[in-house]
Formats: structure tokens, sequence, C-alpha cells
């Protein structure tokens, strides 16, 4: 295995990373959304997304 296969791989490898981490971002959001609709507190999701509670009330309210 040479050098430029490696490469290559490796490029594709941190491609998928890249796309698999938004998708697991934007599922986050909509759970988030979810949570929130479903009766939990900021503070409460805070703890079980392992994101600040100013965060779950940013994506709650659509900002950033």
């Amino acid at each position: 295995m040479g050098i430029e296969y490696q490469l290559t791989a490796n490029r594709a490898r941190r491609a998928a990373a890249h796309t698999e981490t938004l998708d697991a971002a934007t599922e986050m959001e909509t759970l988030v959304r979810a949570a929130f609709d479903a009766g939990l507190t900021g503070p409460q999701i805070a703890g079980l997304t392992g994101v600040s509670k100013r965060r779950t009330y940013q994506i709650r309210d659509g900002v950033r």
C-alpha cells in the first residue's frame, strides 16, 4: 500500500466523518426542539445532550 493510496483513503475517511458529524448535529437539534415540545426544560436537555443550557435555548430559538 503506497503513500498515495493511504493519503487518498484518509481523505475519504475524513470526508465521511465530516458528513456523519453534520448529520449527528442536525439530528441533535431536531431532538432538542422535540424535547422542548415534550415539556423538558433547558437544564434537563443540557444534561442529556452534553451541551450548555444556553445552547439548548439557542437551538430552540433557531439562533446560530
